[in-house]
């Protein structure tokens, strides 16, 4: 009797600090690296400041959707207001944070409800066949790893922490054959600290192999050299990859000088996925060339239609059904 009272009276001391430390240690042995720093940035940044020094007590339903609210609005003045992808993140870290206190017996269930911020689904305009030329044109003019870097996003689908993970021994130029198995990315490692760490791709799936067409596999070929399988392609030294941050620079100021529009990196990547669609390319092979876990993934951010293409399909499937009819279609002045 006396411990059960002893266990309340700790429990009610206990402050959300402390349980959100407990369930960070709880879900560390379960994820990669640069998962658990998102989550302590997460943590840091945005709930901590907000519910750090609450007791659980006092987390009733009220505080939680109350304290919710003033982390999406950025109410204490810490950050911007949050979008709605960081607004969800937040509120299922929060959710599985009481959740898990539930389970151990610190606090009740309880339920938060909150209406997140909505935004209009923004759509990756890819690069345009006179832009791809510019860039393959600005690439073979004076080729490097950096800049043929470009290419493998652009017609191999990497992400551009893959391109940083890559060493030379990942490219089988006799069987025309690159293997993605690791990624680069900078991490999180307390406030005004970071650090680079190379690691597995992002999931299961991101580890692929894909194969490389004939005349970008040439390229490669002549840009290898000598270079020692353990050897970074972008750096050309064994010692340390080039990061993510370093390299996204250098491919703004390769978009400048090629003469293409300045966008999103990711743009790349997106463009080999609608020049593989508009030529025929199916899902499920494009899913597994670009790492995706799930076809539905590729089909929800890469498959965009517009009235040209739903125009040539219609004509594609119906005009052999319409051919039967030459006489009836014939209109008479």
């Amino acid at each position: 009797m006396a411990r059960n009272h002893r266990s309340k009276t700790v429990t009610a001391k206990m402050k959300f600090s402390e349980l959100a430390a407990q369930w960070i240690l709880s879900v560390s042995h379960g994820v990669k690296e640069s998962t658990l720093a998102h989550y302590r940035y997460t943590l840091e940044r945005y709930l901590l400041p907000v519910f750090g020094s609450d007791r659980l007590s006092d987390l009733d339903e009220q505080r939680l959707e109350q304290g919710i609210l003033q982390v999406i609005s950025a109410a204490s003045g810490r950050h911007k207001p949050l979008g709605a992808s960081s607004s969800r993140e937040c509120l299922t870290m929060l959710r599985r944070i009481y959740k898990y206190a539930a389970h151990l017996h610190l606090m009740r269930t309880v339920e938060v409800f909150v209406k997140l911020p909505q935004t209009e689904p923004c759509q990756t305009k890819p690069f345009s066949a006179q832009e791809q030329a510019a860039l393959r044109e600005f690439v073979l003019a004076a080729p490097t790893p950096r800049k043929v870097g470009l290419l493998l996003q652009m017609q191999l689908g990497l992400r551009i922490g893959e391109v940083c993970g890559l060493q030379w021994g990942d490219f089988d130029l006799k069987a025309n054959v690159l293997t993605v198995c690791r990624t680069v990315s900078r991490i999180y490692c307390g406030v005004g600290c970071t650090k680079i760490v190379v690691q597995t791709p992002k999931t299961k799936s991101s580890g692929r192999e894909i194969p490389i067409p004939y005349d970008l596999a040439a390229l490669l070929r002549k840009l290898r050299g000598s270079a020692n399988p353990d050897t970074w392609f972008l750096s050309g030294g064994t010692e340390r990859p080039v990061e993510p941050r370093c390299y996204r620079k250098s491919i703004r100021g390769y978009l400048r000088r090629a003469g293409v529009r300045q966008v999103h990196l990711h743009t790349l990547r997106h463009t080999f996925a609608t020049t593989c669609l508009q030529s025929g390319c199916d899902i499920k092979t494009l899913s597994e060339i670009l790492g995706h876990a799930d076809a539905n993934v590729t089909l929800k951010r890469y498959v965009h239609s517009n009235m040209k293409r739903k125009k040539s399909e219609m004509q594609r499937v119906f005009s052999a059904v319409w051919k039967k009819y030459p006489a009836q279609l014939h209109v008479s002045a």
